[in-house]
Protein backbone atom coordinates (compact mmCIF):
# COMPACT_ATOMS: atom_id res chain seq x y z
CA UNK A 1 0.00 0.00 0.00
CA UNK A 2 0.96 3.34 -0.89
CA UNK A 3 2.73 5.11 1.82
CA UNK A 4 1.28 8.32 0.96
CA UNK A 5 -1.44 7.81 -1.45
CA UNK A 6 -2.80 10.95 -2.98
CA UNK A 7 -6.76 9.93 -2.73
CA UNK A 8 -6.30 8.77 1.15
CA UNK A 9 -4.83 12.13 1.33
CA UNK A 10 -7.71 13.97 -0.42
CA UNK A 11 -10.15 12.03 1.83
CA UNK A 12 -8.29 12.67 4.99
CA UNK A 13 -8.17 16.66 4.32
CA UNK A 14 -11.90 16.51 3.33
CA UNK A 15 -12.79 14.87 6.75
CA UNK A 16 -10.47 17.71 8.98
CA UNK A 17 -12.53 20.19 6.83
CA UNK A 18 -15.93 18.88 7.62
CA UNK A 19 -14.88 18.47 11.14
CA UNK A 20 -13.80 22.18 11.39
CA UNK A 21 -17.24 22.91 9.80
CA UNK A 22 -18.75 20.66 12.56
CA UNK A 23 -17.04 22.52 15.19
CA UNK A 24 -17.75 26.51 14.02
CA UNK A 25 -21.50 25.25 13.67
CA UNK A 26 -21.44 24.06 17.18
CA UNK A 27 -19.62 27.27 18.70
CA UNK A 28 -22.75 28.84 17.35
CA UNK A 29 -25.63 26.62 18.36
CA UNK A 30 -23.41 26.42 21.50
CA UNK A 31 -23.59 30.69 21.75
CA UNK A 32 -27.58 30.85 20.38
CA UNK A 33 -29.01 27.72 22.28
CA UNK A 34 -29.01 29.17 25.50
CA UNK A 35 -30.03 32.63 24.80
CA UNK A 36 -33.02 30.68 23.26
CA UNK A 37 -33.34 28.86 26.05
CA UNK A 38 -33.88 32.03 28.58
CA UNK A 39 -36.08 33.48 26.36
CA UNK A 40 -38.25 30.33 26.54
CA UNK A 41 -38.19 30.48 29.87
CA UNK A 42 -39.41 34.22 30.12
CA UNK A 43 -42.32 33.43 27.86
CA UNK A 44 -43.31 30.09 30.16
CA UNK A 45 -43.27 32.96 33.10
CA UNK A 46 -45.26 35.37 31.21
CA UNK A 47 -47.82 32.82 30.67
CA UNK A 48 -48.38 31.75 34.17
CA UNK A 49 -48.39 35.89 35.04
CA UNK A 50 -51.25 35.97 31.98
CA UNK A 51 -52.87 33.19 33.59
CA UNK A 52 -53.08 34.73 37.02
CA UNK A 53 -54.07 38.35 35.28
CA UNK A 54 -56.85 36.77 33.29
CA UNK A 55 -58.16 34.84 36.28
CA UNK A 56 -57.89 38.41 38.55
CA UNK A 57 -59.99 39.77 35.86
CA UNK A 58 -62.72 37.17 35.70
CA UNK A 59 -62.68 37.24 39.47
CA UNK A 60 -63.01 41.16 39.61
CA UNK A 61 -65.83 41.35 36.81
CA UNK A 62 -67.65 38.31 38.65
CA UNK A 63 -67.45 40.78 42.20
CA UNK A 64 -68.89 43.34 39.87
CA UNK A 65 -71.80 41.83 38.77
CA UNK A 66 -72.70 40.56 42.69
CA UNK A 67 -72.17 44.13 43.74
CA UNK A 68 -74.40 45.41 41.00
CA UNK A 69 -77.29 42.76 42.05
CA UNK A 70 -76.91 44.27 45.24
CA UNK A 71 -77.61 47.92 44.69
CA UNK A 72 -73.70 48.60 45.46
CA UNK A 73 -72.13 51.09 43.42
CA UNK A 74 -69.21 52.11 45.06
CA UNK A 75 -67.84 48.16 45.49
CA UNK A 76 -68.80 47.79 41.92
CA UNK A 77 -66.97 50.54 41.01
CA UNK A 78 -63.87 49.66 43.08
CA UNK A 79 -64.21 46.30 41.61
CA UNK A 80 -63.78 47.57 37.88
CA UNK A 81 -61.40 49.80 38.48
CA UNK A 82 -59.29 47.01 39.82
CA UNK A 83 -60.52 44.80 36.74
CA UNK A 84 -59.57 47.71 34.70
CA UNK A 85 -55.97 47.81 36.60
CA UNK A 86 -55.33 44.01 35.92
CA UNK A 87 -56.63 44.33 32.29
CA UNK A 88 -53.47 47.02 32.06
CA UNK A 89 -51.23 44.79 33.47
CA UNK A 90 -52.60 42.01 31.08
CA UNK A 91 -51.68 43.90 28.09
CA UNK A 92 -48.44 45.10 29.50
CA UNK A 93 -47.90 41.09 29.68
CA UNK A 94 -48.82 40.78 26.60
CA UNK A 95 -46.63 43.39 24.89
CA UNK A 96 -43.60 41.84 26.83
CA UNK A 97 -44.50 38.24 25.43
CA UNK A 98 -44.24 39.75 21.79
CA UNK A 99 -41.01 41.07 22.34
CA UNK A 100 -39.69 38.24 23.25
CA UNK A 101 -41.21 36.42 20.28
CA UNK A 102 -39.84 38.55 17.88
CA UNK A 103 -36.56 37.96 19.78
CA UNK A 104 -37.25 34.23 19.26
CA UNK A 105 -38.07 34.69 16.06
CA UNK A 106 -34.53 36.69 14.95
CA UNK A 107 -32.61 34.01 17.18
CA UNK A 108 -34.39 31.13 15.32
CA UNK A 109 -33.02 32.76 12.10
CA UNK A 110 -29.58 32.26 13.71
CA UNK A 111 -30.22 28.79 14.78
CA UNK A 112 -32.11 27.03 12.31
CA UNK A 113 -29.02 27.85 9.23
CA UNK A 114 -26.37 26.65 12.25
CA UNK A 115 -28.34 23.85 12.92
CA UNK A 116 -28.74 22.65 8.96
CA UNK A 117 -24.58 23.91 9.11
CA UNK A 118 -24.13 21.23 11.08
CA UNK A 119 -26.30 18.34 10.10
CA UNK A 120 -24.75 19.05 6.42
CA UNK A 121 -21.04 18.85 8.33
CA UNK A 122 -21.69 15.90 9.83
CA UNK A 123 -23.26 14.06 6.24
CA UNK A 124 -20.22 15.28 4.83
CA UNK A 125 -17.99 13.91 7.12
CA UNK A 126 -19.50 10.65 7.02
CA UNK A 127 -19.11 10.67 3.49
CA UNK A 128 -15.31 11.01 3.45
CA UNK A 129 -14.66 8.59 6.45
CA UNK A 130 -17.15 6.19 4.34
CA UNK A 131 -14.71 6.68 1.12
CA UNK A 132 -11.64 6.32 2.70
CA UNK A 133 -12.44 3.67 4.88
CA UNK A 134 -13.79 1.71 1.59
CA UNK A 135 -9.95 3.34 -0.32
CA UNK A 136 -7.97 2.06 2.70
CA UNK A 137 -9.64 -1.54 2.51
CA UNK A 138 -9.03 -1.09 -1.80
CA UNK A 139 -5.02 -0.45 -0.99
CA UNK A 140 -4.70 -2.94 1.52
CA UNK A 141 -6.61 -5.85 -0.53
CA UNK A 142 -4.66 -5.10 -3.72
CA UNK A 143 -1.23 -5.04 -1.31
CA UNK A 144 -1.73 -8.69 0.05
CA UNK A 145 -2.75 -9.19 -3.98
CA UNK A 146 0.58 -7.76 -5.07
CA UNK A 147 2.46 -9.92 -1.58
CA UNK A 148 1.17 -13.15 -2.47
CA UNK A 149 2.59 -13.14 -6.10
CA UNK A 150 6.38 -12.92 -3.97
CA UNK A 151 8.20 -16.29 -3.72
CA UNK A 152 11.55 -17.60 -1.88
CA UNK A 153 14.11 -19.77 -3.39
CA UNK A 154 17.31 -20.61 -2.18
CA UNK A 155 20.32 -19.51 -3.60
CA UNK A 156 21.80 -21.90 -6.09
CA UNK A 157 25.73 -21.55 -4.23
CA UNK A 158 25.29 -20.08 -1.14
CA UNK A 159 21.84 -21.49 0.09
CA UNK A 160 20.87 -17.60 0.87
CA UNK A 161 17.33 -17.19 0.29
CA UNK A 162 16.34 -15.34 -2.47
CA UNK A 163 13.04 -13.47 -3.06
CA UNK A 164 11.48 -12.98 -6.43
CA UNK A 165 7.84 -11.94 -8.32
CA UNK A 166 6.12 -14.70 -10.21
CA UNK A 167 5.82 -11.97 -13.21
CA UNK A 168 9.55 -11.44 -13.58
CA UNK A 169 10.53 -12.69 -16.61
CA UNK A 170 13.79 -14.35 -15.37
CA UNK A 171 14.10 -15.57 -11.69
CA UNK A 172 17.28 -15.41 -10.40
CA UNK A 173 19.25 -18.64 -9.47
CA UNK A 174 21.90 -16.79 -7.15
CA UNK A 175 21.46 -13.96 -4.70
CA UNK A 176 23.37 -10.19 -5.34
CA UNK A 177 26.12 -11.17 -3.73
CA UNK A 178 26.96 -14.36 -5.51
CA UNK A 179 25.78 -12.61 -8.49
CA UNK A 180 28.86 -9.84 -7.58
CA UNK A 181 31.40 -12.28 -6.61
CA UNK A 182 30.95 -14.25 -10.28
CA UNK A 183 30.96 -11.06 -12.24
CA UNK A 184 34.19 -9.75 -10.37
CA UNK A 185 35.93 -13.54 -11.55
CA UNK A 186 35.42 -12.37 -15.48
CA UNK A 187 38.03 -10.18 -16.65
CA UNK A 188 39.30 -9.35 -20.02
CA UNK A 189 42.44 -8.85 -22.71
CA UNK A 190 43.27 -8.43 -25.95
CA UNK A 191 43.44 -11.16 -28.48
CA UNK A 192 47.63 -12.03 -29.36
CA UNK A 193 47.06 -11.93 -32.64
CA UNK A 194 43.97 -9.63 -34.01
CA UNK A 195 43.59 -7.21 -30.26
CA UNK A 196 39.97 -8.72 -30.37
CA UNK A 197 38.88 -8.54 -26.40
CA UNK A 198 38.85 -11.94 -24.89
CA UNK A 199 36.76 -12.65 -21.85
CA UNK A 200 38.09 -15.29 -19.81
CA UNK A 201 37.28 -16.21 -15.53
CA UNK A 202 40.29 -16.02 -13.09
CA UNK A 203 39.60 -19.15 -11.66
CA UNK A 204 40.01 -21.29 -15.34
CA UNK A 205 43.04 -23.14 -15.63
CA UNK A 206 44.25 -21.92 -18.62
CA UNK A 207 43.34 -18.61 -19.48
CA UNK A 208 43.70 -18.26 -23.35
CA UNK A 209 46.41 -15.89 -25.54
CA UNK A 210 44.46 -16.03 -28.37
CA UNK A 211 40.49 -15.59 -29.43
CA UNK A 212 38.00 -18.71 -30.95
CA UNK A 213 38.26 -17.17 -34.15
CA UNK A 214 42.00 -17.06 -34.26
CA UNK A 215 42.89 -20.51 -32.99
CA UNK A 216 40.40 -22.29 -35.65
CA UNK A 217 42.34 -20.21 -38.63
CA UNK A 218 45.83 -21.34 -37.09
CA UNK A 219 44.53 -24.84 -36.32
Amino acid sequence: MPKNDPELERLRAEMDAAQRQIDSAKQRLDYIGPRRDAIKREIESINYRIADLKRSIDSEYEAVRICRQARDKIDADNHRWRAQDFKAALDREYSIKNSYFEQLSAIRSEFEPALAELRSAKERKNRARDAFQARLAALKAANEASRAKWHERPCSKCGKTIRYHEDWARVPDMCKECRERERAMWHEKPCAKCGRTIRYREDWAHIPNICKDCKSRRG
